[in-house]
């Protein structure tokens, strides 16, 4: 087994536990210490439970697809990141509102925001935090993967998710279908051509090409040279992962992508440079 595949293993072991600990917080039988720097908070919990109690929500959230297609720039979703279980530590800031703040005024179409404790050394807070100093939307990264996390998600006002087709498989055109009631929108991930058409057929508005492989861990950005080219022009594409100079922001430009996440380029500058990665260049052709 890679190490990437041990990581993401011990991921989903994690994750796993955190659901069932979550869950049993929601029925009022909490299990662990409240402070826990994962575990969203009393007021985020019981916003949750009336959700899940509606069966969705009609919330006030800013459109996030929409804000990635434009026909002369490529656009960013800058990322929230403090670390990674294949680069480590990134940055040292406590307070994700400089950074969110920063982004806006470099010009960021949307902001990501790392939600994760253990591995990424996140909070559910800095979600909420980096809404009320950024003025786009806002998308929470996270392994999701029930009708629960989406209820908490809506909680902490995001205005999109993170679905992972490599985790949800099949059951990401369901996954889909219930951010709708919660009024979120989606960023539905893939990385091989199995993944893509899961995607595809879930409907998802937004598509992202995932340059990196969540088994070992290597990066390839042709992935999104390879599969953009079978999206259909009304979906917005992002690339994600490995995107570190103008030259490689072209590149995806050229492949067709509308937007690319960018998260260790960034982080590791501090948040500084997001203009070099916003080309002024015509999209590259897709179906």
């Amino acid at each position: 087994m890679s190490a990437g595949a041990g990581i993401l293993a011990e991921i989903g072991r994690r994750k796993r536990w955190e659901r069932e600990i979550l869950r049993d917080a929601l029925r009022g039988n909490l299990r662990v210490d409240p402070a826990s720097a994962w575990l969203p908070s009393e007021e985020l919990r019981e916003r949750a439970r009336r959700y899940l109690r509606q069966g969705g929500t009609e919330g006030h959230r800013r459109p996030f697809a929409a804000r990635l297609q434009d026909t002369d720039r490529l656009q960013v979703i800058a990322e929230i990141k403090r670390r990674s279980p294949s680069a480590g530590v990134l940055a040292d800031w406590q307070a994700p509102e400089p950074l969110a703040e920063r982004y806006q005024q470099d010009g960021a179409a949307a902001i990501s925001v790392l939600t994760d404790a253990h591995f990424f050394d996140g909070r559910p807070s800095f979600l909420q935090r980096c809404r009320r100093v950024f003025d786009g939307p806002v998308l929470r990264k996270d392994f999701l993967d029930d009708e629960a996390d989406l209820a908490i998600s809506a909680a902490m006002e995001a205005d999109a998710v993170l679905l992972i087709v490599s985790l949800l498989g099949p059951r990401t055109a369901e996954l889909v279908k219930v951010a709708r009631c919660y009024d979120l929108e989606v960023l539905v991930e893939v990385h091989d051509e199995r993944e893509l058409d899961l995607a595809m057929a879930s409907a998802a508005p937004t598509i992202g090409i995932n340059n990196r492989n969540l088994d070992d861990f290597s990066v390839e950005l042709q992935r999104t040279e390879e599969l953009a080219a079978r999206i259909p022009t009304p979906v917005a594409v992002v690339s994600e992962s490995g995107i570190r100079s103008s030259q490689d922001a072209l590149r995806m430009r050229k492949a067709g992508a509308d937007a690319l996440l960018v998260g260790q380029g960034l982080a590791e500058r501090g948040g500084a440079g997001l203009d070099e990665f916003r080309c002024i260049a015509p999209r590259g052709h897709r179906r």
